[in-house]
């Protein structure tokens, strides 16, 4: 994509000394234009929230020659800002907090998801996301089945997945790699199950929802699928502090596998809780 080039200040122009923008139609393949902050909609829920660390880094080393264009998707009346949060928010501290005039490519013909799926594209080539802010915009976008599954299954279970701000808050799930690998390891219906035998055991506490638990958990319940009962984990589980399976899951060095280490925690826990009868057998690899 070729963007057509344009000249810059040093810092960019306060609205009120620029002219009048004319309207245009605009339409895919997406075309360049000026437009005002003023008429730009951002903090759309597939986006990364503004970090101020961030717009202070661009503002350090501000190169107007470097600057690349927003990108936008004109939706309904609205002109949505898909990439260029930052640069904007830059550029507006810059000229005294009040609205620019800032160089845009503007698509039209783009719904929610696709401009949710287009800024997920455009970051990870940039690889600046975190995980979360990553799976969330492929959850707004609706094009990854895989993660769509797995945030349908977490709520099912009673959880919320709290891909951007968590707020420490019980049945919250603010861990990704761990809720991804464990859905991964189990499939489906052993994820749905096993989210069911930590909501059981601990009730949506936070420090049950780590992503040492989810660790060893899915590795647990992997090894175990065919013989746990559910009934009698939540019982025996119920009375251990996830805390302490964190704690003695850290200090066990006789392996690198931190997933190995939690799950011998959580074994070893189910096991001392029995009062007669069989006890699982030691069936980890390592």
């Amino acid at each position: 994509m070729s963007y057509r080039k344009k000249r810059h200040t040093s810092k960019p122009e306060p609205l009120e000394r620029q002219t009048t923008i004319p309207e245009v139609k605009y339409h895919n393949p997406g075309v360049s234009r000026d437009l005002s902050t003023a008429k730009l909609t951002s903090g759309l829920p597939y986006q990364r929230p503004v970090e101020t660390e961030d717009v202070d880094k661009l503002i350090a080393k501000w190169n107007p020659c470097l600057l690349t264009p927003i990108v936008v998707s004109f939706r309904d009346g609205n002109f949505n800002v898909v990439d260029g949060q930052h640069r904007i928010a830059a550029m507006r501290r810059m000229a005294g907090g009040g609205d620019v005039i800032v160089p845009c490519i503007i698509y039209t013909g783009l719904t929610y998801e696709q401009e949710a799926e287009l800024y997920y594209m455009l970051d990870q080539t940039r690889g600046k996301l975190r995980l979360g802010h990553a799976t969330k915009a492929l959850v707004e976008s609706g094009a990854n089945a895989e993660i769509i599954d797995v945030k349908q299954r977490v709520e099912d279970a009673g959880f919320t997945w709290a891909l951007d701000r968590p707020t420490g808050e019980p049945f919250e799930i603010s861990t990704t790699r761990a809720v991804i690998n464990a859905y991964r390891l189990l499939g489906g219906a052993a994820f749905s199950r096993m989210l069911g035998l930590i909501a059981g055991a601990w009730h949506g506490t936070p420090n049950s929802l780590k992503a040492s638990i989810f660790s060893g958990m899915a590795l647990f319940v992997k090894t175990y699928e065919t013989e746990l009962v559910d009934q009698t984990f939540i019982k025996r589980l119920s009375a251990v502090d996830p805390d302490e399976i964190i704690r003695r899951g850290k200090v066990d060095f006789s392996t690198n596998k931190a997933a190995l280490r939690f799950a011998r925690v959580i074994l070893s826990k189910y096991n001392s809780q029995q009062r007669g009868g069989r006890k699982l057998p030691y069936r980890f690899k390592g």
